[in-house]
């Protein structure tokens, strides 16, 4: 795999924060003894440096399709990291001490992709449990609920069964009362039309009035009149004679826009 050397030293030496940090010994591929470097780990990246404030890496451990294991070496708390490739190089290690040999073996065993994608599936494995136990316990207490409202809904549906086969029976074919009633109706129509009251040529309608008991009352009480007309009033209009309808007082009006019309034309 071909890396951009310029982007994997500045990521290495860049302020994101570092997973793990410390001191190990590696065993050179040539010089087969220990050098004491500055490992820096850095997702599935494992830079190592000469020094701690060295500012660029003198190599970099891409962990990924690799296991890390112990491993028998002439240095005390030595672990190996190993790839599936046969050509590929074995990097030896060696920390100062119990804690750190375990510490960094587990910290670059899940720096790995592979190891962060089975994480993710043992995780929605175990949702997909909670959500299934959860949708579980919702169906066992709805039937609890149904069984304590059995009685309300079977007296509701007997109540709307009977209910249905009364309006049945009766719409299917028209009784007396129906159409008497229909009748006193149009009947009663008849006598407010006939018994509305007429007052200078205008007819008024009789609407109930309510009594003190709430009820309506058989006489209605009578609308308000309109004010009577004095005798000799005449609808011409005072300004142009014989003007008594409508029609007549717009020809009048016409012709006077037609007159002063053409004195304007005159003028111009």
């Amino acid at each position: 795999m071909k890396l951009n050397e310029r982007s994997v030293a500045h990521y290495a030496t860049c302020d994101s924060p570092p997973d793990k940090t410390g001191f190990l010994f590696k065993k050179g591929e040539r010089n087969t003894a220990y050098h004491r470097r500055w490992f820096v780990l850095k997702g599935n990246m494992l830079f190592y440096f000469e020094e701690r404030d060295s500012r660029e890496p003198i190599g970099v451990i891409v962990l990924e399709g690799c296991t890390v294991e112990l491993c028998e070496s002439v240095e005390e708390f030595a672990f190996a990291i190993k790839f599936d490739c046969a050509k590929a190089r074995v990097y030896k290690l060696a920390a100062e001490n119990q804690a750190a040999m375990e510490s960094w073996v587990k910290a670059l065993s899940r720096a790995s992709f592979d190891y962060m994608r089975l994480v993710v599936k043992e995780l929605e494995r175990q949702l997909e449990e909670i959500q299934d136990a959860a949708g579980a316990g919702g169906q066992q207490s709805r039937p609890k609920l149904s069984r304590r409202n059995q009685v309300v809904r079977s007296r509701s549906g007997a109540s709307s069964s009977s209910s249905s086969s009364s309006l049945s029976s009766s719409s299917s074919a028209p009784s007396m009362a129906a159409v008497y009633s229909a009748q006193k109706s149009l009947q009663d129509e008849v006598q407010l039309i006939s018994g509305s009251s007429r007052e200078n040529g205008v007819a008024w309608s009789k609407p109930p009035s309510a009594s003190a008991n709430g009820s309506a009352e058989a006489a209605p009480s009578r609308a308000p009149p309109v004010p009577p007309r004095r005798l000799g009033a005449s609808l011409e209009s005072p300004v142009s004679p014989d003007t008594a309808c409508f029609s007549k007082l717009h020809d009048w009006y016409g012709r006077e826009v037609e007159e002063l019309r053409a004195q304007w034309l005159q003028s111009q």
